[in-house]
């Protein structure tokens, strides 16, 4: 046993893990810059939706922190409460909890349809649409309704942070907290700060982020943040393999093989397919053509295909009443939408790899663009944020790895098969001609 635990202690899957969890206790201890954070007594929450709901969940339920939550009908209110009440049902189930702590813990979380109560509240967390003049109509009515020194957070997913407080009284307590869906699972926030946001408000977000039982990194404000950034060209080109007639359960079986948690096709799916053709057009005009989406997309959205949410999306979902399906399966009436007759051609390591280095060579450049602090924010914002396999330690433990010469050669290899968007940005090459890597060697 002895010898068996020395030689899996010397694998480079060991080294990965425990890269992992020295920067995940690392960032606990971090508060985000060098200020002091408010002191935190009552959240906000501004939508009643599904990340509202979740993001008061994790406030009340982990912080113990009581909060707020506004919607512009009872029903918005009532869903968000029924987001906790859901969850805490599980654990009472698995007698994990008694049903006295559920109620005590429910107690924590209020609604109304106004501003009633936001007075007191220090931080205030919005989850409206997508609408940069609905934000920042938001923005104005939490200056004129709170407290001189609340927060602003916006869980925006694409629109620019610095535009939101374009309009602000106090621009510098505008911020941005992304949350990945589900909320309550998913482990990771991006915080991120515009050009004029304090340092306190940077401390007090992390802070929050901290008591919600996040894990917290801080990325620059620009299209995609990071993990949308990194995460739009891998599924592009899982779209794109799509397109060449590579089965969706093969696509999704050969990323689930490299070590992802789920396929990228599933992951659109659970994300929905409406939320990533609202990312895409945002990130094709602040960096480029190389994250357009294949035209043929186009046919999936204009078909009323939303993914989960709606029950139509590249997967079956059978109605509550039906029999549930044992393993999932494709609808296959995609195929004939997007013009392509399915055969599964492509050996599953040639599928990982195209989708793989499209992910690694973003990386490198937003590390390159200061959009992450440092490597070991990108590995963790990866690794949390959309289940990079672990045990490869993130996409820049996997670059040392590999070694930035193999992987400017690969990306070299594939431009010429399929196209310039492979082409290995400038950090890499030089890495490359120079023998560099991401962390010191032995780290």
């Amino acid at each position: 046993e002895a010898r068996a635990f020395g030689e899996l202690a010397m694998t480079p899957q060991s080294a990965a893990l425990r890269s992992l969890f020295f920067a995940s206790t690392a960032l606990k201890k971090e508060r985000g810059g060098n200020a002091q954070p408010h002191a935190l007594h009552r959240v906000g929450i501004l939508g009643g939706g599904l990340m509202g709901g979740g993001i008061a969940c994790v406030t009340a339920t982990r912080g113990g922190l009581p909060v707020r939550i506004k919607d512009i009908n009872e029903t918005g209110i009532n869903h968000a409460l029924k987001y906790s009440w859901d969850v805490l049902g599980k654990r009472v189930r698995s007698k994990r909890m008694r049903p006295a702590e559920r109620q005590k813990q429910m107690m924590l979380i209020s609604g109304s349809t106004d501003y009633t109560g936001f007075e007191q509240v220090d931080i205030v967390v919005e989850a409206v649409f997508e609408d940069l003049a609905l934000k920042q109509k938001m923005v104005a009515e939490v200056e004129a309704n709170c407290a001189p020194h609340t927060v602003f957070a916006s869980n925006t997913s694409s629109l620019p942070i610095g535009h939101i407080a374009e309009k602000a009284q106090r621009p510098q307590q505008v911020i941005g907290l992304h949350y990945f869906s589900p909320v309550d699972k998913m482990p990771l926030v991006e915080v991120i700060p515009h050009a004029g946001t304090s340092e306190e408000t940077i401390a007090t977000t992390v802070a929050l982020a901290h008591k919600q039982g996040k894990t917290a990194i801080v990325v620059g404000d620009s299209a995609g943040f990071y993990v949308n950034r990194i995460l739009a060209p891998y599924i592009n080109e899982a779209a794109r393999c799509l397109l060449e007639g590579e089965p969706i359960e093969s696509l999704d079986k050969a990323l689930v093989d490299f070590g992802f948690p789920v396929g990228p096709i599933t992951l659109l799916d659970e994300v929905g397919i409406d939320v990533g053709t609202k990312i895409i057009p945002v990130l094709v005009e602040a960096l480029g053509p190389r994250f357009a989406a294949p035209a043929a997309f186009d046919a999936v959205l204009k078909d009323g295909r939303k993914g989960r949410k709606n029950g139509r999306g590249f997967y079956l979902y059978p109605s509550e009443g039906q029999q549930r399906q044992r393993r999932k399966r494709a609808d296959t009436s995609l195929y004939t939408l997007l013009g392509v007759t399915p055969k599964a051609h492509m050996l599953p390591a040639t599928v990982a790899q195209r989708c793989v280095m499209m992910m690694l060579n973003e990386a490198a450049r937003c590390l390159d663009e200061g959009v992450i602090r440092s490597a070991r924010d990108g590995d963790i914002g990866a690794v949390f944020g959309i289940g990079f396999p672990p045990f490869l330690g993130g996409p820049f433990r996997y670059m040392d790895e590999l070694g930035a010469e193999k992987v400017v050669k690969t990306l070299d290899y594939l431009r010429q098969q399929h196209g310039e968007h492979f082409a290995p940005c400038e950090r890499l090459q030089r890495m490359a001609q120079q023998g560099e890597r991401f962390y010191p060697l032995g780290s």
